[in-house]
């Protein structure tokens, strides 16, 4: 049985933006890009977390600062 994490309700939020964003038109094809390769990062770290932490609330822990840290990162980046 696969359990909610925090990699996957970003996954969700992310690709919920990314179809937000295609039906009004805002966003362009390189855009599109970047998020897919995005969600294909936060999926791929996902089945990495789990495979290497078995037990939920590590998973939970791990995966939470894993994405703080990559919003830091892209927020530093855009500065």
């Amino acid at each position: 049985m696969k359990r909610v994490t925090p990699l996957n309700i970003a996954s969700a939020l992310a690709l919920a933006g990314l179809l937000w964003q295609v039906m009004d038109n805002t966003v362009g094809m390189g855009t599109i890009g970047w998020f897919f390769l995005l969600l294909l990062v936060m999926v791929i770290a996902d089945q990495f977390f789990r495979l290497m932490l078995r037990s939920l609330k590590r998973i939970w822990i791990v995966e939470g600062i894993f994405l703080v840290f990559v919003i830091l990162v892209i927020w530093m980046l855009k500065l």
